[in-house]
């Protein structure tokens, strides 16, 4: 009986443990993921949540990001890191992706994004979050 709640709680702390590893934010931000950072058209910041414009060949979805985020010298350093890359063949268009902002005191003012800047933005743009 003993090792039935041994092997019970081994389980539990494994599915516990792979739920956390699941969350959209983590507090660092490794020198392999700033270099492999997903290019963005431009960043939107909110009273309560940071947007990202992404390129889309139709099978981009929220689902497919990560926000990683770290303190450094009092400002908040923002990073898009993509999960699961696009693999549709659509016509490319931009994308929003939105991410409710995780401590109060983020401002415009504080916040740097980390992610390279794509300056050939798609002429359609998607109407979602518009």
């Amino acid at each position: 009986m003993k090792k039935i709640y041994i092997a019970f709680f081994v389980l539990l702390s494994t599915l516990v443990g792979t739920g956390c590893n699941s969350t959209t934010l983590s507090n660092t931000v490794t020198e392999a993921e700033r270099n492999n950072l997903e290019k963005i058209y431009s960043f939107d910041v909110t009273s309560e949540k940071l947007l990202f414009v992404v390129k889309s060949t139709g099978c981009t979805s929220k689902e497919d990001f990560e926000l990683l985020y770290q303190v450094h010298q009092g400002k908040y350093e923002f990073a898009l890191k993509r999960l699961k890359p696009d693999m549709c063949r659509a016509m490319p268009r931009a994308y929003p992706v939105s991410f409710k902002l995780p401590a109060i005191g983020v401002s415009i003012d504080n916040i740097i994004v980390l992610n390279p800047i794509d300056t050939n933005t798609p002429a359609k743009r998607s109407k979602i979050g518009y």
